[in-house]
């Protein structure tokens, strides 16, 4: 894998797409609950359902697309998924002037909105890697991880700014994200046609094919119940201690130090295979969730413990995607799909149960348990190591293999 030195070959175009949907996304859902509840036209608990809804859509909604994507309509899903979003903001926000008290419709609604932000995450991810040389997959990921740490880190301060200035017309802040996403992705080269050449076998063992991608889809799963600790539970478990000030700017650090650090540790990373980054990386993950056990000691223990949540993330995500990608046999939205869904799923669950354990007192519980899962994959990467070694060698010959095939499918 090269270095990530210069432009991309596509140009920026397709990463400012990326952090712009993203922000989308992200500018509505921080206060989203909030603002449900000041509408006073659902009760507490219909209000969760209303967020659960949009949030599952989300997370989860990609894989249901994997089908129905036409290779090479990825461009007009892009512009789609946004006008799709800005209509669904817009409806919310006549649904709440006129007063609209039906939660099968608030639901409805929602979940367009989620699952639209999932169609505009797989139909970008696919044009990323239609973007890069083959071998240079880790890289695009790479990258990709920058553009949505970026608006990770800007949007929810976007979306403070705008609950607070706009109050009941606050849902429609999307709408301006949208408009610009959609305009721009108009910009994008267009995804590539499937060529009608049947693909060259990838080498390697048989495990680096069906077997290969469920493990992997298996490792993804429990890195993610990790991964989850911090971005899910943590704020509601550290404020207490910390307050909502200081676990805001270790929220903000987290983004800055991946967009700041990503390029360095790609290129650092470089020469290390993907069985070893795998490992670095989740080791880092689970020292880092087990040191969240403790807010009070301060906020230079945390510090620390995000700098290894925030390397951890910058090791493992790309290569996760990188052999997805691969062992699928170039059917890159099948990768994608599966892994965003595997993702989204663990995510959900883990975030559900750590909060539940929180409210229970037993929040240190749920950040021991993050972090046992990370030294599990640990654990399955050593004993499988034959088995990642051949994703890795399947991610290696995956030049030949995909410009045969050249197909999202």
């Amino acid at each position: 894998m090269t270095g990530v030195r210069g432009a991309p070959p596509g140009g920026w175009t397709i990463y400012v797409v990326r952090f712009l949907t993203y922000s989308t996304w992200g500018v509505l859902y921080p206060f989203f609950t909030v603002w449900l509840l000041d509408q006073k036209l659902l009760s507490a608990a219909d209000c969760g359902l209303v967020t659960g809804a949009a949030v599952l859509a989300n997370r989860l909604g990609s894989l249901a697309f994997v089908r129905v994507l036409p290779p090479g309509s990825e461009r007009r899903s892009v512009v789609g998924s946004q006008l799709a979003m800005a209509a669904a903001a817009a409806v919310m926000c006549a649904m709440a002037l006129l007063s609209v008290r039906s939660l099968a419709g608030w639901v409805l609604v929602a979940a367009a909105f989620g699952l639209a932000g999932s169609l505009a995450t797989l139909a970008q991810l696919t044009l990323i890697v239609h973007q890069f040389g083959p071998e240079e997959t880790r890289r695009a990921f790479s990258y990709e991880n920058v553009a949505l740490n970026a608006a990770g880190g800007l949007a929810p301060f976007v979306s403070a700014l705008a609950y607070t200035a706009t109050g009941r017309l606050y849902v429609l802040a999307p709408i301006g994200f949208a408009v610009v996403a959609g305009l721009l992705a108009t910009r994008l080269a267009p995804g590539r046609a499937p060529v009608v050449e049947t693909p060259a076998a990838a080498p390697g063992p048989a495990s680096a094919g069906p077997r290969g991608m469920l493990t992997l889809l298996g490792v993804n799963f429990l890195t993610h119940v990790t991964y989850a600790q911090f971005y899910g539970v943590f704020a509601v478990y550290a404020s207490p201690s910390l307050g909502a000030r200081d676990v805001g700017l270790l929220f903000a650090f987290a983004s800055v130090a991946i967009v700041a650090l990503q390029s360095l540790v790609t290129r650092w990373a470089r020469g290390a295979g993907e069985p070893a980054l795998i490992v670095a990386g989740n080791l880092a993950l689970g020292t880092g969730t087990a040191l969240l056990v403790a807010p009070e000691g301060g906020m230079a223990l945390m510090l620390l413990a995000v700098v290894a949540v925030s390397v951890g993330e910058m090791l493992y995500g790309p290569v996760y995607q990188t052999l997805a990608v691969a062992v699928a046999g170039g059917r890159t939205s099948l990768a994608v799909g599966s892994l965003t869904f595997v993702w989204g799923l663990a995510e959900s669950l883990a975030v559900a149960v750590g909060l539940w354990l929180v409210g229970a007192g037993l929040g240190a519980l749920t950040f021991l348990a993050g972090a046992g899962a990370a030294v599990a994959v640990v654990v399955i990467v050593a004993v499988l190591h034959r088995r990642f070694s051949a994703m890795a060698i399947t991610a290696e010959a995956a030049p030949a293999a995909r410009r045969a095939a050249g197909t999202t499918s």
